[in-house]
């Protein structure tokens, strides 16, 4: 248990564990609210093969308020995945700039089971999500454990 008790998550920046802080909360700029289930890894934000088929391919992602709002939006409205409630444990997260800043931008694609679904694209469709791109993007976000 972390020093404030149960419900405290870890965040980590580009791997380094950095502080426990309490769930619902972020120590930096409130705009972080673009969260990706599984955390930001290059391995994690490759497309998968659905994602590199939509008519703009891209990474699906939630936009909340805190880290551990994305996984609780995710399990109520896909009840049924529960590959993505085990990785839910850790989520990913960015401002919308970080994601603009690092060559990627973000679309709307809600839906009636997530209706704050979003999707990372880049400009070159599927190609842009080379390993080189997607290290700097993964730069950009900050990954958070314990949900």
């Amino acid at each position: 248990m972390d020093s404030f008790g149960s419900g405290g998550v870890t965040i980590a920046v580009n791997g380094t564990e950095q502080a426990a802080v309490p769930c619902g909360t972020l120590p930096d700029d409130k705009a972080e609210n673009i969260h990706c289930i599984g955390g930001a890894s290059v391995e994690n934000l490759r497309l998968k093969p659905r994602e590199a088929a939509l008519d703009i391919p891209g990474i699906s992602v939630i936009k909340a308020t805190t880290p551990g709002v994305a996984p609780q939006e995710m399990r109520t409205g896909l009840p049924r995945a529960k590959a993505l409630h085990e990785l839910a444990k850790t989520v990913g997260t960015a401002s919308e700039e970080g994601i603009r800043s690092a060559g990627f931008d973000i679309i709307l694609t809600t839906s009636t089971a997530l209706p704050n679904h979003h999707r990372i694209i880049h400009p070159d469709g599927a190609a842009g999500f080379n390993d080189v791109n997607l290290g700097r993007l993964a730069e950009v976000f900050r990954n958070t454990t314990g949900h």
